[in-house]
C-alpha cells in the first residue's frame, strides 16, 4: 500500500467519522428539543439539519483542499523523488541529479543525495585514476618479471652448461683413480662442484618463486617409504659428522598428493641445516604422523639453537645466523626455499627453538593435493 493511497484512506476515514459523530449528535439534540419543545419540533428539526449540512459541508471541502495540498506538497514531490533514485539506480548514472523544488525538509533531503551523488561520482573518477595507474604499474611489473625470467634462464644455462661435464668428468675421475691424493683431489672438484650446482638451483628455485613459475607435479606418493629414502640417503653425512641419526615413524603412513622431488628437497633442506648446526656427537630426529587431514613432519635437533630475534627473519631469502656466516658456507636459501615450497603444496612451516637448547622443525602437508 502506497503513502498516497495510505493517506487518502485515513483522511476518508476522519471525515466519515466526523459524519457518524455529527449524526449522532444531531439525533441527541432532537430527541432533547422533541422532549422540551413540541411546538416548534419542525423549524428547530430544519436549522438543525441545515447546520449539519453546512458543517458536513465545510468539513469535506476543507478534506478536500486538504488532500489536495498534501498531494500537491508532499506525496507527488515524494513520489517523484522516489522515480528520481530508481532511475538513477538502474542507469547507475551517477552524473544525474535530483529535482525537487521547494525549501522545505524534501528539497532538503534530495539536496542531500545530490551531495552524496556528487561525492560518489567525484570517487568512481578516483578510481578510475587510480584504475588507469595500477594497471599500468601492472603492465611494467610483468615486463620486469618477463625479463628477470629470460635473464634467469639465460643465466642457469650459461652456468649449468659448462658444470655438467665437471660434475661427470670428476666423478669419473674419483672412480677411476688409484692414488689417493690424486683420488682426493678429484673428489674436491666433484664436491666442489656439486655444492656449485645445488647453488644455482636453489637460486633458479628461488626465482622462479619469486616470478610465480615454481610449480608442482603432484601425484599420489608413499610418504613412509619417501621419507625411508630420504634417511638413508643421508646417513652417511651423520656417520661421517660423528651424529646420531634418530627415525621415528609409525609403521604405515597415508599416501599423500604431493610432488615426491620437491618434498623430498623440503625434507632435506631441514635435514641439511639439523646436520650443519649440531655439533660432532649431536642427535637428529625425524619423526612424521598423521594429524586429521595433514601429515605432519618434524626435524629435530640438538645444535646450537636459535635466538627469538633470529627466528622472525629465519624464513627469509639469504638470511644466515650471525654467529655463523663467516664459519658454514651457503647462501642462506635453504629454509625459505623450503617455506615456499610448503606453502604451495598448502601447508605451513614452523621453528621451535631456545638458544643453545636446540631446533625443532615442523611442517604440514594436506593429504589431498592443494588447488
Amino acid at each position: 500500500m502506497t503513502l498516497r493511497y495510505k493517506t487518502r484512506v485515513i483522511i476518508g476515514g476522519m471525515f466519515l467519522g466526523l459524519i457518524v459523530i455529527l449524526y449522532f449528535l444531531s439525533e441527541s439534540i432532537l430527541l432533547v428539543d422533541r422532549g422540551g419543545m413540541a411546538g416548534n419540533g419542525f423549524g428547530q428539526e430544519a436549522a438543525i439539519s441545515l447546520l449539519i449540512l453546512i458543517i458536513v459541508g465545510v468539513g469535506l471541502m476543507f478534506g478536500a483542499v486538504t488532500l489536495f495540498l498534501l498531494e500537491k506538497q508532499v506525496l507527488s514531490r515524494l513520489s517523484r523523488l522516489i522515480s528520481n533514485i530508481r532511475s538513477i539506480g538502474t542507469r547507475g548514472d551517477l552524473s544525474a541529479r535530483v529535482s525537487i523544488p521547494g525549501v522545505d525538509e524534501l528539497a532538503t533531503l534530495a539536496s542531500a543525495i545530490n551531495g552524496m551523488l556528487a561525492a560518489l561520482e567525484q570517487s568512481k573518477d578516483e578510481l578510475q585514476e587510480l584504475y588507469q595507474n595500477e594497471k599500468g604499474l601492472r603492465q611494467e611489473l610483468e615486463d620486469e618479471i618477463n625479463k628477470r625470467v629470460e635473464f634467469t634462464r639465460a643465466l642457469v644455462h650459461e652456468l649449468k652448461t659448462p658444470l655438467t661435464p665437471v660434475l661427470a668428468s670428476s666423478e669419473l675421475l674419483t672412480q677411476q683413480l688409484k692414488d689417493k691424493p690424486l683420488r682426493g683431489l678429484a673428489q674436491n672438484i666433484n664436491q666442489g662442484a656439486s655444492n656449485l650446482n645445488q647453488r644455482i638451483d636453489e637460486l633458479l628455485d628461488l626465482a622462479r618463486g619469486e616470478v610465480g613459475l615454481l610449480h608442482l607435479n603432484s601425484e599420489p606418493v608413499d610418504a613412509g617409504q619417501l621419507l625411508k629414502e630420504i634417511v638413508n640417503s643421508v646417513r652417511p653425512v651423520a656417520s661421517r659428522n660423528s651424529q646420531k641419526l634418530t627415525v621415528e615413524l609409525p609403521p604405515s603412513l597415508p599416501t599423500i598428493h604431493a610432488d615426491a622431488e620437491r618434498f623430498q628437497q623440503i625434507v632435506l633442506n631441514l635435514m641439511s641445516n639439523a646436520f650443519k648446526f649440531t655439533p660432532s656427537g649431536g642427535e637428529i630426529t625425524l619423526r612424521a604422523k598423521k594429524d586429521g587431514v595433514n601429515l605432519i613432519v618434524e626435524v629435530q635437533d640438538t645444535g646450537c639453537g636459535i635466538s627469538k630475534e633470529e627466528q622472525k627473519e629465519l624464513f627469509e631469502p639469504y638470511h644466515r645466523m650471525v654467529n655463523d656466516r663467516q664459519r658454514l658456507s651457503g647462501l642462506g636459501l635453504g629454509l625459505s626455499l623450503a617455506k615456499k615450497l610448503v606453502e604451495l603444496h598448502g601447508g605451513t612451516i614452523g621453528v621451535k627453538s631456545r638458544k643453545g637448547k636446540g631446533s625443532k622443525f615442523c611442517f604440514s602437508i594436506p593429504l589431498e593435493a592443494a588447488n
